[in-house]
């Protein structure tokens, strides 16, 4: 027989062995008759029950968790600990909703289906006294399912591996491994609190935040992003139950100390300390404050987080709107421009004095600077502003309200010199030097060419 001959002749001999396998594993699968509905075991809702038992006999280990008469879920067993709430919430989710796929018929023997000395159990207890216990035995063939039957029962099922797995959790996996149970919109201060530098986010009566103890305007969106993040974080590890030497871990001196405080009183501090010495994970140790147990949690949650107060601060320099000015002013050197708002909305330079001029520039500058945004946060110190161009400015822009013979100064910006990606400024309202972008200049030497064009 020639070497095709013979390849070809094993490829249909491996996929026939392939088919064979199949269909073998799918009747072991299906048992000797099939109910394809579903199959509820219990009826039961998840507010139905009062505790559970997971037994692991692969590991030994049984973890026992009970509803007190608050209805908060903890551990009694290996040990008293608090747990994590969402994984609670998906073992009794799994319990209450538990359907099989299909029964046997005529099952065998316990021990054919692994459920003679179960692998797995979850006991649970309702309410009104009633208590079950599920059994895992072994999987099926094909790792679709598991053998399954209730305790008191002669009945064998095939039940999902997804749902079931749920049920096979341990001390660990079910223990509290979330710091921060908070509720977003009741946070009202962020403290935090670095190596070499801290800062404080308060929520003002207005809702709007504020940066103490600076007392700049913060950034909602950023500051919401920092109590998302925080509301993130979990433990991956829990590293010790009762750590009586913190310096161990970095934790006399933690890298990052962060606090949340909540409209409710609630108080919740997280300390930050030393990366694992592991070249596998990249990981710090972390523990709450007032508490002995120490955890191991993400690198990313401090590096995401390892910012300064500018990084929270409202970019934007203007708080104004439209319909507050009808009239700017622009000095520029020895020059002066002044432009008023006519009836029909439109600004109009009028000083120097012509019809029509500039009109497309007045509302492009006007639209900037309502829109004005810093790009970069230079220098709050107040000081040595001839640094910047700023002693004296190359530009000073005005804006006006002018209302039954008054004229009242809004808001004045003042332009000093240029750097790689725009110009230093700095406002009325603050004393602090930023950086804008370039095109605020561009506008006004527009409007200085059609204010000199004749």
């Amino acid at each position: 027989m020639s070497p095709k001959k013979k390849s070809f002749k094993a490829t249909w001999i491996t996929a026939g062995i392939f088919i064979i396998l199949a269909v073998v594993a799918l009747l072991l699968d299906s048992g000797d008759k099939l109910n394809r509905d579903k199959i509820k075991i219990y009826k039961l809702e998840k507010e139905d029950i009062r505790a559970f038992e997971l037994v692991n006999n692969l590991k030994t280990e049984t973890v026992i968790c009970e509803r007190n008469g608050a209805g908060e879920w903890g551990m009694t067993k290996p040990a008293v600990y608090e747990t994590e709430k969402s994984d609670i919430e998906t073992v009794l989710t799994n319990l209450a909703s538990l359907s099989m796929d299909r029964k046997i018929e005529k099952p065998g023997e316990l021990k054919d289906y692994g459920l003679e000395k179960p692998s797995y159990s979850a006991g649970f207890t309702l309410k009104n006294g009633k208590k079950y216990t599920l059994l895992l035995g072994d999987k099926s063939p094909t790792g679709t399912f598991y053998y399954v039957k209730d305790k008191e029962s002669r009945d064998i099922y095939l039940g999902y591996s997804y749902s079931l797995e749920a049920l096979i959790k341990g001390a660990k996996e079910l223990r509290k491994k979330s710091f921060f149970d908070i509720n977003a919109a009741a946070v009202n201060r962020i403290d935090m609190k670095f190596e070499a530098r801290e800062y404080s986010l308060l929520k003002g009566e207005d809702k709007n935040w504020l940066i103490a103890p600076y007392n700049f305007k913060g950034s909602t969106e950023e500051v919401e992003k920092l109590i998302n993040n925080l509301k993130k974080v979990k433990a991956a590890d829990i590293i010790e139950d009762e750590a009586k030497e913190p310096g161990k871990y970095g934790l006399d001196r933690p890298r990052l100390l962060v606090t949340v405080f909540s409209e409710a009183g609630k108080k919740t501090t997280a300390l930050i300390g030393k990366k694992l010495a592991s070249k596998e994970k990249e990981e710090d140790y972390a523990k709450l404050e007032n508490s002995p147990i120490v955890y191991s949690i993400g690198s990313d949650f401090l590096k995401e987080n390892d910012k300064n107060y500018n990084d929270y601060r409202d970019k934007k320099l203007v708080y104004l709107k439209g319909t507050e000015v009808n009239e700017i002013e622009i000095l520029a050197g020895k020059k002066k421009f002044t432009a008023i708002k006519g009836k029909n909305g439109v600004y109009v330079l009028t000083e120097p004095a012509g019809k029509n001029k500039g009109e497309e520039a007045l509302k492009k500058l006007l639209t900037g600077l309502l829109d004005l945004k810093a790009e970069e946060f230079i220098d709050d110190s107040g000081k040595k502003l001839e640094k910047y161009g700023l002693k004296n400015p190359a530009v000073i822009v005005s804006l006006y309200n002018r209302e039954n013979n008054g004229r009242a100064l809004k808001f004045k910006i003042f332009l000093g010199e240029q750097n790689k990606t725009g110009c230093f400024v700095r406002t009325s309202a603050l004393d602090s030097v930023f950086s804008v972008s370039k095109s605020i200049l561009e506008t006004i030497n527009e409007i200085e060419k059609a204010g000199e064009a004749k």
